[in-house]
């Protein structure tokens, strides 16, 4: 309770932005000043897996910088519900910097995986022509795919197909197998991302909305949040489908989004043995269509679809009867076996669509040392180590940002941050459960999450107070029970371990507790 950052060994700091007794006093923000007196030298504004790459990448730098986020967790908005596949970019757009940054990325994730300790597989996927139109279509995407730089492509005859994929529709006319496409835990990325930059030094405040960028003389630029007001000499704008609201403070260049939501369904994990690879339709002008793939979490999950919504819905993550049968219908089409199989899980995701394009990027937008980034849309997961990169390069090209590395940085995590349930469980070690019998006393049985990860959780770097911020670095709650048997655990865990009264736990934050009233 009364351990300083540099006893934790973390030289960053991270504040919630929570009424009293929600969360220990030290971890509760109050005013900008207990970040300090000196200005930044970037302030990023949205803490998604582009808020938490970026941070990532600039925490090698004798940088101060700071990353506020409305969310109570990093990655808590259009980070958190996608496919998270980690595209090759073989269908992007040759020559766009969507194309260069996807194609880049797929090849820097193996690597980065290992030292992030993100559970990360190379699956490949297999684009599915179920019609003769689509079968005309394929070479024209195999094609686009060499243009793209993605050489290790393939087409395959229906027979090949159903060789590697024996589940799959009788109506298969041919495929286009993609060898490096893969999966990964998109909780885990941003999470690897923060708690590294965090350890370098790099400052987090959460459940703060910023209302204004404004130009405050000197070079500097304060950034107003619910009264309080930080400075800093550059600010990059990554608030996602809040990005236009912001860029209207400052006066940055016009542009048009607007929220569009895909809708998803999980398997039970019996059904995984249905689809081992990624199961991609022929896109259209307009969608790419609903796929079928495996999780890395071991179930197969079916989606999206791709509804536009007006501009203020950016709340809208409900999942609509219709919605969810187009998923079946449109998901049947490539493995009908999945109609035998229960579903234990729905969810709903907004990705951001920009009218103007994607990937825009506008230094000096308006203001001297203002950074916009828009319309980064699903690919954005692949895409966050090198659009990272790229946008310190912008950064230091047009916004005058000095790059000195620092020696002591460091890029990865710790073994014992890989989460428990990727590779050899915690509870089969026996002498990890004889040094610890928490590691043995399991709490959520349908994904078999100890006691002692849990722990391990919320005592991890970045500090987790909520139930869906476990859920998300353990997968407790998440199986197929989902939550039933075992959310009150952890909201009891969270209560004795960290001080705080059960009315005050909370699903997601202040205004979503799980008790109504005094027990």
């Amino acid at each position: 309770m009364g351990e300083t950052r540099q006893s934790l060994g973390y030289k960053g700091r991270l504040l919630y932005n929570w009424p009293e007794g929600y969360c220990e006093e030290e971890l509760r923000f109050r005013s900008a000043e207990q970040f300090g007196a000196d200005p930044y030298d970037v302030i990023v504004v949205g803490a998604g897996v582009v808020g938490c790459g970026l941070a990532y990448r600039l925490s090698r730098y004798k940088l101060r910088v700071l990353v506020i986020d409305q969310c109570h967790d990093v990655s808590e908005a259009t980070s958190k519900a996608n496919s998270a596949i980690v595209h090759t970019g073989f269908d992007a757009t040759p020559g766009s910097l969507e194309s260069k940054l996807v194609t880049s990325a797929s090849r820097m994730w193996p690597e980065m995986a290992t030292k992030l300790r993100i559970p990360f597989k190379q699956t490949s996927a297999i684009l599915l022509a179920i019609d003769d139109e689509q079968d005309h279509i394929l070479p024209k995407l195999y094609k686009k795919a060499l243009e793209n730089g993605v050489e290790d492509v393939e087409m395959l005859s229906a027979e090949q197909v159903r060789a590697m994929e024996p589940n799959v529709s009788d109506e298969v006319r041919s495929g286009l197998l993609v060898h490096r496409e893969s999966i990964a835990d998109p909780f885990t990325t941003s999470v690897a991302y923060a708690e590294v930059a965090l350890e370098n030094g790099v400052d987090f405040v959460l459940g703060v909305r910023v209302s204004a960028v404004e130009d405050a003389g000197e070079r500097l630029k304060a950034v107003v949040c619910e009264g309080h007001r930080f400075a800093g000499r550059i600010v990059v704008n990554a608030a996602g489908l809040g990005s236009w609201y912001l860029a209207k403070t400052y006066g940055g260049a016009d542009f048009h989004i607007n929220p569009r939501r895909g809708e998803f369904l999980i398997f039970d994990k019996l059904a995984s043995g249905l689809a081992s690879r990624i199961l991609l339709p022929v896109p259209t002008p307009t969608t790419k269509g609903i796929l079928v793939s495996p999780t890395i979490f071991g179930n197969l999950l079916m989606g999206p679809t791709a509804d536009d919504l007006p501009l203020e819905m950016t709340d809208a993550t409900d999942t609509t009867p219709d919605g969810l049968d187009r998923v079946r219908r449109g998901g049947m089409k490539l493995c009908p076996g999945l109609s035998l199989w229960p579903v234990v899980a729905t969810y709903a995701g907004l990705r951001c669509n920009c009218e103007e394009g994607s990937y825009i990027i506008r230094a000096n937008d308006n203001i001297p040392g203002v950074m916009s980034v828009i319309g980064i849309r699903s690919t954005g997961f692949t895409a966050s180590p090198a659009l990272a990169e790229h946008l310190i390069e912008q950064l230091a090209e047009h916004c005058g940002l000095e790059l000195k590395i620092d020696a002591d940085a460091v890029d990865s995590r710790p073994m014992e941050r890989m989460p428990g349930w990727w590779g050899e469980r915690p509870f089969e070690n026996p002498e990890k459960t004889a040094n610890k019998p928490c590691y043995g006393r399991i709490i959520c049985y349908c994904e078999q999450i100890s006691e002692g990860e849990l722990a391990d959780a919320i005592d991890s770097p970045l500090k987790p107070r909520t139930i869906d911020a476990l859920r998300r670095r353990t997968r407790a709650a998440s199986g197929r029970c989902q939550g039933f048997n075992c959310y009150i655990k952890l909201a009891e865990m969270l209560a004795e371990k960290c001080g705080i009264a059960m009315e005050r736990i909370t699903k997601c934050g202040p205004g979503s507790e799980i008790i109504a009233g005094e027990i």
